[in-house]
This record gives C-alpha cells, sequence and structure tokens, in this order.
C-alpha cells in the first residue's frame, strides 16, 4: 500500500472534512447548493458495505422529506483507504461525503492543504464538546483543528462466556490445575492459562455439558487488515509505542516480539482458521459458543444478547483488556482503538451543504440510536450516549447495560490510538503484514517486526523525516495531555 509524496499531497488536497463547529442548536433545513434547481439532489455517500453505514440508511426518509435522495456506496472494510485514494487522485467528485477511518486523516489533512468551510457551520452543529476527548482530540483533529466528525467509537475489550467461569465445576478442576482461583483473567499470562484450561473437543464436558462442537480457549482475528491490533494490546500494556521521540521505529524492540510471541502462546487455543477470521468471522465463532474468551470491538455485545443471531443470550462477559503486572505489583493495561470511524466531505462534493447536514445529523441526533442497536456495529463515542444506559436495556438489565458502558469507558481510559500522521495507512498496513506473517509461521516475530521496522523507515524518509518527526512530536502531545503516554 506504498503511496509517493505527491500523492499525500494530492489526498491532503483532495479530502475536506467538517471543521471547529460552535453550537447552535438543532437540526435546519439544508440550504440548496449553488447549481441546483430545486428539484431534488442526490447525495452519494460512501462508506463500508453493510452494518456500519445502516444509519445512513435511516436518514432517507428524513432526507426524502427535504428534497434529498441518499445513495450509499459501499466497499469491503479492507478496501476504504485505495477506493478513497483512486477517487480522489482522479478528482470526478463521486462522493459528497466519506465515512472512514482516523488513521487516515493525517494523509487527508496533515499536508496543510484545506478549505474551512465556516459558512455550513450553522446547518446544524455536531456538538463536538460532547464527544469523547479521546476520541474528539486524537480522531476528529490534526493540527489544532477539527477535521472530522465523530461516527463510531471503537475500543477493543475482552469478552468471555460468564456460564462457564462461574460454574463449580469448572473453578475447581481450575484451581486443582494452576492453583488459584478461576478469575476473568487481568493479565496476559493469566489469559494464556485461562485459554488452555477451556480448550475442548467434541465429546468433553464443559461446565456440566457434553460438548457436540470444539471450544477454543481464546479468539483472536488474524485475517488481514487489523490483525496489528491484537498485537497493539499487547505491546502497549508492555511498554511500547510506535516511535520513539526521534522517530526511531519501536514496533522490533524487545517488547515487541514479546508482544507478538505472547500473541503466538494465544493462537495455540485458537480455532484452525483464525489466520481467515476478521470481524465476523471472529463474532460469530463468539455468538456460537465456540469460544470461551476473545479480544473484540465493544458493538459484540450487543449482538451477543441479540435471540436472533445469537445462542449465547446473557451470557456475553466483556471486561478490562488484560494486562501486565508491574514490579510494584499494579498491572498496565491498555487496549488497542482501531477503526473509530468518522465523517468527512471532500473538497470535491457536488452538494457540500446537504452533505454538511447529513454528517451532523448522523453525528448528533442519530448517535444514540445508533450506537444502542444491533443492526449497526458503531460503538458508543458521545458522554451523552454513556450516560444513557437505558437505551442499552434491550440487550439486558439496566444494571448490565451499565456495567457494559463502564467497562468500555474503562478500556477508553486506558485507550492505545492508532497512529494518526501522514502515511499512517502504510505504515500500519506494514505493521499489518507482519504480524499476520509470524502468526501464520512464515517468518520469525523478530524478523517480521524488523522488515517492518525497515519499512518504516523508508516511509519516514519519503515522507520527510524531519517533518514527520515534528507531526508526530504533535501528536505526542495530545497522547501526553490525555495520559496516553507513558
Amino acid at each position: 500500500m506504498h503511496i509517493s509524496r505527491k500523492m499525500l499531497l494530492i489526498l491532503s488536497a483532495a479530502l475536506l472534512v467538517v471543521a471547529q463547529a460552535t453550537f447552535a442548536g438543532g437540526s435546519k433545513e439544508p440550504s440548496t447548493s449553488t447549481g441546483t434547481t430545486g428539484g431534488k439532489i442526490t447525495l452519494t455517500v460512501f462508506g463500508e458495505a453493510g452494518q456500519n453505514t445502516v444509519p445512513v440508511e435511516w436518514m432517507k426518509p428524513l432526507a426524502e422529506k427535504k428534497g434529498i435522495n441518499i445513495q450509499i456506496v459501499g466497499v469491503p472494510f479492507t478496501s476504504v483507504y485505495q477506493k478513497l485514494k483512486t477517487e480522489f487522485v482522479s478528482g470526478t467528485g463521486a462522493y459528497d461525503m466519506a465515512i472512514f477511518f482516523p488513521a487516515y486523516l493525517g494523509d487527508f489533512a496533515g499536508n496543510g492543504y484545506r478549505q474551512p468551510r465556516d459558512q455550513y457551520f450553522s446547518i446544524h452543529d455536531p456538538k463536538m464538546g460532547d464527544v469523547v476527548p479521546a476520541y474528539r482530540q486524537l480522531y476528529c483533529t490534526y493540527d489544532g483543528k477539527t477535521y472530522a466528525l465523530a461516527y463510531d467509537g471503537d475500543i477493543l475489550n475482552l469478552y468471555y462466556l460468564k456460564s462457564i467461569f462461574s460454574n463449580p465445576a469448572e473453578q475447581a478442576a481450575f484451581k486443582a490445575k494452576y492453583g488459584r482461583d478461576l478469575t476473568v483473567p487481568k493479565t496476559w499470562n493469566d489469559l494464556i492459562q485461562v485459554a488452555q484450561f477451556f480448550t475442548r473437543t467434541k465429546g468433553e464436558t464443559l461446565a456440566g455439558k457434553t460438548l457436540d462442537h470444539d471450544v477454543y480457549g481464546f479468539g483472536l482475528l488474524g485475517a488481514r487488515g487489523f490483525a496489528y491490533a491484537w498485537w497493539s494490546n499487547i505491546f502497549a500494556s508492555l511498554g511500547g509505542v510506535y516511535f520513539d521521540e526521534n522517530l526511531k521505529p519501536e514496533i522490533n524492540s524487545a517488547v515487541g516480539v514479546k508482544a507478538l510471541e505472547t500473541l503466538l502462546q494465544l493462537k495455540q487455543y485458537a480455532p484452525p482458521d483464525t489466520m481467515s477470521m476478521g470481524y465476523e468471522e471472529l463474532k460469530d465463532a463468539y455468538l456460537q459458543g465456540r469460544l470461551a474468551t476473545m479480544v473484540q470491538w465493544s458493538d459484540v455485545w450487543k449482538k451477543a444478547n441479540d435471540p436472533s443471531v445469537s445462542k449465547i443470550v446473557h451470557d456475553a462477559g466483556i471486561a478490562q483488556m488484560p494486562g501486565v503486572q508491574l514490579p510494584d505489583g499494579t498491572i498496565n493495561f491498555r487496549a488497542a482503538a482501531p477503526v473509530s470511524r468518522v465523517i468527512g466531505i471532500p473538497a470535491t462534493a457536488k452538494h457540500p451543504k446537504e452533505a454538511f447536514w447529513l454528517a451532523s445529523e448522523l453525528s448528533l441526533d442519530m448517535g444514540l440510536r445508533s450506537v444502542s442497536s444491533s443492526e449497526t456495529g458503531e460503538d458508543p463515542y458521545r458522554i451523552s450516549q454513556f450516560d444513557s444506559p437505558q437505551a442499552f436495556e434491550k440487550f439486558g438489565t439496566l444494571p448490565e447495560a451499565k456495567q457494559y458502558l463502564s467497562v468500555v469507558q474503562d478500556n477508553l481510559s486506558h485507550m492505545f490510538p492508532d497512529l494518526n500522521i501522514p502515511g499512517s495507512a502504510d505504515y500500519l498496513d506494514a505493521l499489518d503484514i507482519a504480524v499476520t506473517r509470524a502468526l501464520s509461521g512464515a517468518a520469525t516475530p523478530q524478523a517480521a517486526l524488523d522488515t517492518a521496522a525497515a519499512r518504516w523507515n523508508q516511509i519516514s524518509d519519503q515522507l520527510g523525516k524531519q517533518k514527520q518527526t515534528q507531526i508526530y512530536d504533535t501528536m505526542l502531545q495530545s497522547w501526553k495531555a490525555l495520559g496516553f503516554w507513558k
């Protein structure tokens, strides 16, 4: 996924995303864009095919009343960057609005090319002050300005099956084998033991029942695209960072290698088709009761408690991401936050005013419905959403809803953000290749990460190491302000 500096400049110039709104309150009629004739217009919205554009579908009736048709162009999860890149380079103006991942924001806004649309801010204020600070400052802003509207608040969490952890026979067997009580894992070493213990084959007994299918102790996403994030959780809890402050890659450091070795240990207790498991496959394995534990995004809790798709309704436990015990006995927890979709308006949009109205409606007014529905993949990203547990009662009792939101908030407080500087798409792709090569046995952890680190140096040199170092330092200042830089 290599792109030249010239390409980055073109990309940066091509995407405008909404900036620094001041709240006027409420939804207003979108003004007709210049060049329309008074009839209905069509807004073309780019995003992932499937559940993550469902909220856009919900907007169609309201948009229709305002004389707007919405057309959705959906692409696969891993094709978002490439498809946007192709469109922005060609400059056809095919999209009025784009839903994309904030890791790409540095490429789109990081080289100083921007076209503020302050004249549209009165159309509908997205209340950026209500957005969780980590998402607002790291995923919606760049170079001190807001370039995106929040749409999704992703964070990875630990999931488990509550019934097997609370089963007296399993608790007794675990204590007899490991000499300690069976609890939800607090450290990665604890998780390895738990994963080993709960890996069972068809015909064996689990929690007093004879299994008619295999059960695996752990599940991870091994497919290309975002597998790096499952490594990132461990890497960060070991104290790892992407680069040091002089832009020297740290991914192939001793802790980087240790993190990948730990993930390989856990993979021993994962399904044999792990390397082909993306989000959907991993989610479905858990919902079918095939996984005792797994790491996944927050929205899976909603789906696990939807009887139309899940066999583990009310049995889905969600917990803080495991960490690493420090010499003083405390545990360093970190949770990766990959994806976290945001909304932007391309500079070539044919109907920017209407697109701004739609983006604001999706970010603010449609937000709570979106994050509290099992039809979508969106997760809470606003403070007001975390303060609305009643919206999640359809998935359990009010205490269960509060506990779910509390765990997600706790993981957010220990967030390990995605890299968000120019070239992030290339940096993270090289890292993802390294992780999947090691997991598949194609390279040792050290060799795979050394190759990725060498590629990172190439990317930095191509984009200008001095400039990249300055931009990375600015990103770290935000990390430090949020307490994410140790």
